[in-house]
């Protein structure tokens, strides 16, 4: 698998397989490529199926530099250049979704096909009228004290909103270890920068095909988020997941992966 090197210097560890139209799977804050672990099985028959770790995150260098959304913005569009293949269906997760707005915001929709948000949110942080956020400013702040000084115990609170039924002991210790690998400094400085952004008037820019998936357990992301994208993407579809919370291309990957299918060949 290849490494790439962004403009900076940052090293990021690519993830790239199968062939057909290109796939770009973006993953969120405090996880990697490992997550996507079941669509590399199934979507690599029909498509080239891409994706990195995020600075700070896997194996990509564990740096504190460019945790801000704007830097991952450009670390993705370095990345779709990288493929050669724009445009380039665009599937983003969690805080990925922060940074795929921000990529719109700062880049537009020109090197997009289509884009997929996934258990995203345009507005993290809670506040007055606003409380499909993960936190308020205090909760923020305790948040960022905790992931900076305790990574470890940060990953073991917020894994159980990922699942809508807890995992198995052996498969929850996987999950934590492959957490653990990410560079605590960087992932508190990035919870701070995802959290504080508000991208509402972004998504009238939206001006690609748009599928937004929740699970309808998610209360990482607050699952009222889905309907909110969708009444203010245009012409946008919703997919709401049974049975899943956060992450249901991995709870409900059959419902995932056809709901994904049925979009990218509309």
């Amino acid at each position: 698998m290849p490494d790439l090197t962004m403009r900076d210097g940052t090293r990021l560890h690519v993830r790239d397989e199968g062939a057909g139209p290109t796939l770009l799977l973006l993953p969120g804050w405090g996880v990697s490529t490992w997550w996507f672990r079941k669509q590399f099985e199934t979507l690599t028959a029909s498509f080239r199926v891409v994706s990195y770790d995020p600075r700070g995150q896997g194996d990509s260098d564990k740096t504190t530099h460019g945790q801000r959304t704007a830097r991952l913005a450009a670390d993705l569009a370095e990345v779709i250049t990288w493929t050669g293949a724009e445009p380039v269906h665009l599937v983003a997760w969690s805080g990925g979704g922060s940074t795929a707005l921000q990529y719109v915001e700062l880049f537009g929709t020109d090197r997009l096909r289509t884009l997929t948000l996934v258990g995203a949110s345009p507005k993290l942080l809670k506040s007055d009228g606003w409380e499909l956020g993960f936190a308020d400013l205090d909760g923020l702040l305790g948040w960022v004290g905790l992931v900076g000084s305790d990574f470890g115990a940060a990953a073991e609170t917020l894994l159980p909103a990922f699942f809508a039924e807890p995992l198995p002991a052996e498969d929850k210790e996987a999950t934590l270890a492959e957490m653990r690998r990410c560079d605590a400094a960087a992932m508190a400085l990035a919870s701070w920068d995802f959290i504080i952004q508000d991208y509402r008037d972004v998504l009238r820019l939206i001006d690609v095909p748009a599928l937004i998936i929740t699970g309808e357990a998610d209360v990482a992301v607050p699952a009222g988020n889905g309907p909110y994208l969708h009444e203010h993407i245009a012409g946008s579809r919703l997919e709401i997941v049974a049975k899943a919370a956060h992450c249901p291309f991995l709870e409900q990957p059959e419902q995932f992966d056809a709901a994904l299918r049925k979009f990218l060949a509309a």
